[in-house]
């Protein structure tokens, strides 16, 4: 979490709520707005709250020990 960056930018989903977004920057470019979470969903959909996402066409997650 360190690394993102809020981001003004908010969606609205009629099956999920308002999505929140962050952005992260790097040392020769940003990217703006690749994360994004439902911290407060619908009711139905409490599985998701807090979950991050990031759009897999422009970033590439890597998991190291």
């Amino acid at each position: 979490m360190e690394l993102l960056i809020p981001s003004e930018s908010v969606t609205h989903c009629p099956h999920k709520g308002d999505a929140r977004y962050w952005s992260i920057k790097l040392d020769d470019h940003d990217l703006e707005d690749v994360v994004w979470s439902y911290e407060t969903p619908i009711e139905a959909m409490s599985a998701i709250s807090g979950l991050l996402c990031f759009y897999d066409e422009r970033v590439q997650l890597e998991i190291g020990d």
